[in-house]
């Protein structure tokens, strides 16, 4: 049996743009001409390199709240700590290109931190799930990535050292992410953190949370490589 992957921690720790579009099953051209936002963010580039190509999205995150310095220093922390606790649990992962999976981690961190002061307090945001500062259906897109689901605990098919994010928190946390969803909700990943690949525990009583909210859920594949084949899949909730 694996030996379960943990860290005491939630890790500052980021994908980089062509991740995200890999991550949520999206296109470039289906993001055009829609207000999106990015919850929780992190050190990722897909605000900063989206900005670029001319999309109209922002990101929130708690850490948001130091400085660059801070961020950056945490940043390359969190992501040796997170490879060093993977290089020590060999049976959780089976990640194609572990060396690739590694350098988009510290290319994601060096695009965000290029764009960050630039756009610290207009599309960066000082904010924590489950209280959002925005208001009712305020974008046509939210992405939530790497934080529900993969913080519940250990035990209960997460990665956290500890309880703190139980189910009662995701279910609130949904709740706050499809408020201020106008017409579409997506969030990766869906499965367990711990070896063998199998579904989150959490990912049924989650759907069935989005549905009693007035949205119509489906489970479609992703192609983001991230080790946990054939169970990489993307929730998406539509109004």
């Amino acid at each position: 049996m694996a030996k379960a992957f943990s860290i005491p921690f939630v890790a500052f720790f980021g994908r980089n743009y062509q991740e995200y579009l890999a991550m949520f099953s999206l296109d470039e051209s289906s993001l055009r001409g829609r207000s999106i936002l990015d919850c929780p963010s992190g050190p990722d580039s897909f605000v900063a390199d989206g900005t670029q190509q001319g999309l109209d999205v922002i990101g929130c995150d708690p850490m948001y709240a130091m400085s660059l310095e801070q961020l950056l220093k945490s940043g390359k922390g969190h992501i040796d700590e997170c490879f060093a606790q993977i290089e020590q649990t060999p049976g959780n992962f089976d990640i194609r290109d572990m060396e690739k999976f590694r350098r988009d981690k510290y290319d994601a961190l060096e695009s965000f931190s290029k764009d960050y002061l630039s756009g610290k307090g207009t599309r960066y945001i000082d904010a924590s799930l489950p209280n959002l500062p925005f208001g009712d259906r305020s974008f046509d897109l939210v992405l939530s990535s790497h934080f529900l689901f993969c913080y519940s605990s250990v035990e209960n098919g997460g990665m956290m050292q500890g309880n703190m994010f139980d189910l009662d928190f995701h279910l609130t946390a949904i709740t706050e992410l499809a408020r201020v969803t106008r017409h579409e909700l997506r969030m990766a990943p869906t499965h367990s953190m711990q070896a063998p690949p199998r579904r989150h525990p959490y990912l049924e009583a989650s759907v069935k949370h989005l549905e009693s909210l007035g949205f119509a859920v489906t489970i479609e594949p992703s192609v983001y490589d991230d080790g946990f084949a054939p169970f990489v899949e993307v929730l998406v909730g539509r109004r």
